[in-house]
């Protein structure tokens, strides 16, 4: 056990805390940072509401909206007159399929200018049509050394990489907190990002935020393998031990 006891004593504080290089301060301001605007990826679930305050606008919303018309539709009042929303998943190929309009490429596209495109298409059968488009949730995975791996959707659409740890429970003592890597895939371009997080940096960074989908991976140290054998080491020599104890008392 004092084996375990110096290898685990190896761990410097530093290395096992996050942002430890900021300056003494009672107050520090940091930089402002954009949220980067979610894109729309394929196998995304986007709620498309239609509404209007003109009298010919809320019929031809009642006539074709009432209903739903998306893959997963769960039609609702909204705040705008003849205001229906309706879930739709997006297809392999990047489309939606909507009524009148029929199948429209969203993949590729931000929230804006989903919402920008498709107010300009109904304009022809709509008189002043108010579109919104929104996500049905920002989901993400966090896997390797932290407490509670899981895969986790919230509602909120900005989420930092430290409130992702969060919903996991935090990185263990023998997690790399100075290389936590961020896989990340939209639309087929695949990447590999990772970040410091014991340096202040990752503050300022653009990969302060997380994307919707991104997997987070938290690397071992190499400590643990060390300890983790040596744990099993002695377990096997105390129970030797006491196996030739047993013996030697039988004799």
């Amino acid at each position: 056990m004092f084996c375990v006891i110096l290898f685990s004593s190896c761990i410097s504080p530093k290395s096992i805390t996050y942002i430890n290089n900021l300056p003494q301060a009672p107050l520090i301001n940091l930089d402002s940072l954009t949220v980067p605007q979610p894109i729309i990826v394929i196998n995304d679930i986007i709620e498309i509401r239609i509404g209007g305050e003109n009298e010919k606008t809320v019929q031809y919303i009642n006539q074709y909206f009432g209903g739903g018309g998306g893959s997963s539709a769960t039609s609702s009042p909204g705040g705008v007159a003849g205001s229906s929303g309706s879930q739709y998943t997006v297809d392999v190929d990047g489309y939606i399929t909507l009524p009148k309009l029929g199948k429209i490429q969203m993949t590729g596209l931000t929230r804006d200018q989903a919402r920008d495109t498709l107010t300009n298409l109904y304009r022809q059968y709509l008189i002043d049509p108010i579109v919104s488009v929104k996500f049905s949730g920002f989901q993400f995975s966090v896997i390797g050394e932290v407490k509670g791996p899981g895969t986790f959707t919230v509602t909120n659409e900005k989420v930092n990489i430290f409130q992702a740890l969060a919903q996991a429970g935090d990185i263990t003592n023998f997690g790399r907190f100075d290389k936590v890597h961020i896989l990340r895939d939209v639309n087929g371009k695949r990447q590999i990002i990772t970040v410091n997080l014991t340096d202040k940096s990752i503050l300022n960074s653009e990969n302060f935020y997380i994307s919707r989908y991104d997997l987070i991976y938290v690397e071992s140290r190499n400590l643990k393998y060390v300890t983790d054998n040596v744990s099993r080491t002695i377990t096997f020599i105390s129970a030797a031990f006491s196996i030739i104890a047993i013996i030697l008392v039988l004799k």
